[in-house]
């Protein structure tokens, strides 16, 4: 049964399960990562003059690191972090 229900999960759900397996850890590595890659997006975004761009970088940075700091659910940190991931991804391919 358990192992039924194992092939039912989800990529996401399945990476949740891991994030709360070592979440004190994994929430450190990611909070660092994710801000050290909104910040260059940020700088990026601030030297190409974009100011729209900068507070959405800033925006979604943030509330992912908020998340983090709360210690939400393991979904909501994951999904903020995938979403501030890929936000400053495109707004650093814009700026460049």
């Amino acid at each position: 049964m358990k192992e039924q229900t194992e092939r039912n999960l989800t990529w996401f759900d399945k990476q949740a399960i891991g994030f709360d397996k070592s979440r004190f850890g994994l929430m450190t590595i990611f909070l660092t990562a994710q801000s050290c890659f909104g910040s260059i997006a940020a700088m990026f975004a601030l030297q190409a003059g974009h100011p729209i761009l900068l507070g959405v970088c800033v925006a979604v940075t943030m509330s992912s690191n908020a998340a983090f700091l709360a210690q939400s659910p393991a979904k909501w940190c994951l999904g903020l972090f995938y979403t501030s991931i890929i936000t400053n991804f495109l707004i650093l391919i814009l700026t460049i």
